[in-house]
């Protein structure tokens, strides 16, 4: 985990709030029709929720592509949450 510091104007005070983040891997799978896709959405909703209640907040989300070592062709994706939660 990795923490770093923003700063925030409290009352006149300055505060530095403290937040930490974690990245996750948060994959829908790229292989479904339309009967997996309330599944998958839901499956997908549920992580989110998880990580919410944990008081993870989602701030970005990316496809990052997985490239063969000898034909340089897109195999396929890992899909990463970005998250962050303030430190108590």
């Amino acid at each position: 985990m990795l923490a770093i510091t923003r700063q925030n104007q409290v009352k006149g005070a300055t505060k530095m709030a403290k937040w930490e983040y974690l990245v996750e891997e948060l994959t829908i799978t790229d292989k479904w029709n339309s009967n997996k896709r309330a599944e998958e959405f839901e499956k997908f909703s549920s992580k989110l929720n998880s990580l919410g209640n944990e008081g993870w907040e989602l701030i970005s989300y990316q496809a990052i592509p997985l490239v063969g070592s000898w034909s340089k062709e897109v195999k396929g994706y890992a899909y990463l949450g970005m998250l962050k939660r303030a430190l108590s």
